[in-house]
């Protein structure tokens, strides 16, 4: 077994973070491994280390003719024949895999959610003669699976664990998207400020085409300006039901009614079912409440973020600063509100519509 081999075996049982590791070295020492597998719930990620491989393998072949794509429904022996075969004019060939269920239990190369007795038996047949081929996969050849659905338990999964690297990219923590949202702006040559990077990281959707989306947007608005401020990015971001709530809830606290059903206004313009707004309204009331109960008790901000644990941090921050503007007997009111505008609406007693614009006009009673 050659060295590249050991190393990845010595991995193999590795914890993740570790396993990207090792594909960053492959990566970086343009020595791939003969196969991998990419699953998981970042497709930005995925797509990364893919075009990263490619790049080392494929190069600037524009004709692909050491590049071979199988999507979907697969037969098993194409895959092998397509590895087997010799590159053209180069060291090594890609053979890339997307979608095959091969790494599915009871599915095989059948994506269909229902399968037969005798569909299962061809699934697991072509698990078994994959499991058993990986270790032959010739030298000049990089098998690189990518799957929607991944059972770590099967032996074919753990065939590729063993002799390549199976890589699982999920979506990032706030805390690691931030550096990554800075990062993304420095690439432009732009600077933003830890607590406007995290507002967009809060107010956005959690994964990284959408962030990469916005900062590309953001900074092509501002020109040559190389500073990004908190107001660009509260003008510019596209609006989610996330970031017009902290804004409303910011309206709620200043007891601005012109302002809310404004708001309002911006989320029922953006498709937002009324049943969802009123549900998070009722939601953030509520830890609003749970926020001025424990700052009126001097409870300690670590007792504070273990109590709404998971909670990104500029939401806490904002909760705290919005938990003060208001009082317990003002935010019990509003909780209340909502409860009753939501049994009305369920009865068929008032258009939610109507009582979410009563429950805003009656804010700054």
């Amino acid at each position: 077994m050659s060295a590249k081999s050991n190393y990845s075996k010595n991995y193999s049982k590795s914890e993740n973070s570790e396993v990207i590791g090792v594909l960053k070295h492959h990566i970086a020492e343009k020595k791939p491994a003969r196969v991998y597998l990419f699953f998981g719930t970042e497709p930005f990620l995925i797509d990364y280390y893919t075009s990263e491989i490619k790049k080392i393998i494929v190069g600037k072949d524009t004709n692909g003719l050491n590049l071979t794509v199988f999507e979907n429904k697969v037969d098993i022996k194409n895959i092998i024949d397509a590895c087997d075969t010799f590159p053209v004019f180069a060291d090594k060939k890609l053979v890339l895999v997307k979608n095959s269920q091969l790494f599915r239990k009871g599915k095989g190369a059948n994506d269909s959610d229902a399968v037969s007795g005798e569909e299962e038996e061809s699934g697991n047949k072509n698990q078994e003669i994959l499991k058993d081929y990986i270790p032959q996969i010739p030298e000049s050849t990089c098998l690189l699976f990518i799957e929607n659905n991944v059972d770590k338990r099967l032996s074919v999964y753990k065939s590729v664990a063993k002799h390549g690297l199976a890589a699982e990219f999920n979506r990032l923590r706030s805390s690691e998207l931030v550096p990554w949202v800075m990062k993304g702006f420095r690439s432009f040559k732009k600077t933003v400020s830890p607590d406007a990077a995290q507002y967009l990281v809060a107010a956005s959707e959690p994964d990284m085409y959408t962030l990469k989306n916005e900062i590309l947007k953001i900074c092509s608005y501002v020109g040559k300006r190389n500073e990004i401020t908190l107001d660009d990015i509260k003008t510019l971001a596209t609006p989610t039901i996330k970031s017009v709530i902290f804004d409303l809830l910011d309206a709620v606290a200043q007891r601005n009614s012109a302002r809310a059903l404004c708001l309002l206004d911006d989320m029922l313009a953006i498709k937002e079912p009324e049943q969802k707004i009123l549900a998070m309204l009722a939601k953030q009331t509520g830890e609003l409440l749970k926020m001025k109960i424990l700052l009126d008790k001097g409870a300690s901000q670590t007792r504070i973020e273990e109590y709404f644990q998971g909670k990104h941090p500029y939401a806490l921050k904002i909760m705290m600063q919005q938990a003060r503007a208001m009082d317990e007997k003002y935010l019990r009111n509003l909780l209340q509100a909502c409860m009753e505008a939501d049994t009305g609406s369920k009865k068929g007693l008032i258009d939610l519509k109507l009582a979410l614009e009563v429950i805003l006009s009656n804010i700054n009673s």
